[in-house]
């Protein structure tokens, strides 16, 4: 495995590469780091050279002093490392900046997964995210803080933490404690002009949309929506599943994405 910094638009950002074969890009959620993806790297390492990075500001990396487009950052990463097409796998945000990435620079891209994605101009919000997001509003303290998200994105609006595995707590958890802790830098991101609800029917990359069924339902009306406004593209629900469904169901996450890759 090779790990190691890169330094884009003034800032270090923490990269690890291993594997083989057709590159796959990893883009985590926020607030979280590339650890995330630690029941996919190693499996899909053994098919793929598999990519997974920290945005900056987040995990290893550092935050960006100056104004800047993760879009660019990701431009940056694979011209350092010398690749010229990627297979993308988004979650959450990640999910949104993978679309963001495709539509700016499809030459470079080769296939696209979605996972629980989040999508830059959708408001439509279910009374369940409202109700979250109010809650983490009112909230000042950094363990409440922690309690209410791996309730809201681990569990889902719908079941208890009781019903999560400890192991996947925990992992959540330190993410969290990690990223949440971080200060930011000076520089602002820099958001497309048109919002990626608006462009994503531009998308012509194959793609597979992936969505749990106990996460808010927002994201499963996201799912739905794209797999209408993507031509061509695939849409799976993984049962018992909420936000964060890699971590939950690893194995039958890690089947759908190598099937979809090798086909």
């Amino acid at each position: 495995m090779k790990t190691g910094f890169v330094e884009v638009n003034g800032a270090q950002l923490y990269y690890e590469v291993k594997g083989a074969g057709q590159p796959v890009l990893m883009l985590h959620g926020y607030p979280l780091d590339s650890r995330m993806w630690d029941y996919q790297f190693e499996e899909l390492a053994k098919d793929f050279q598999v990519i997974r990075f920290d945005y900056a500001g987040a995990g290893k990396s550092e935050a960006h002093n100056q104004d800047f487009s993760l879009v660019e950052d990701i431009k940056d990463l694979l011209a350092f490392l010398g690749v010229e097409k990627v297979n993308i796998i988004g979650l959450s945000v990640g999910g949104n900046l993978a679309m963001g990435f495709t539509l700016t620079y499809p030459e470079l891209v080769e296939k696209l997964i979605l996972v629980s994605t989040g999508l830059l101009g959708w408001s439509e919000f279910s009374p369940e995210r409202q109700q979250y997001n109010a809650k983490l509003r009112e909230c000042m303290d950094e363990k409440k803080v922690i309690e209410l998200m791996c309730k809201a994105w681990v569990a889902g609006p719908f079941r208890s933490v009781d019903e999560i595995k400890p192991e996947i707590i925990e992992k959540y958890s330190t993410m969290l404690r990690t990223n949440l802790a971080k200060e930011n830098g000076k520089g602002k991101m820099i958001l497309p002009e048109t919002k990626t609800i608006d462009r994503v029917c531009n998308i012509t990359k194959p793609t597979l949309i992936i969505t749990p069924d106990v996460d808010f339902p927002d994201f499963r009306a996201i799912a739905d929506f794209l797999h209408k406004k993507i031509k061509g593209s695939q849409k799976v629900v993984i049962p018992g599943t909420a936000h964060i469904l890699n971590m939950e169901k690893p194995r039958v996450f890690n089947e759908l994405v190598l099937n979809f890759f090798k086909s």
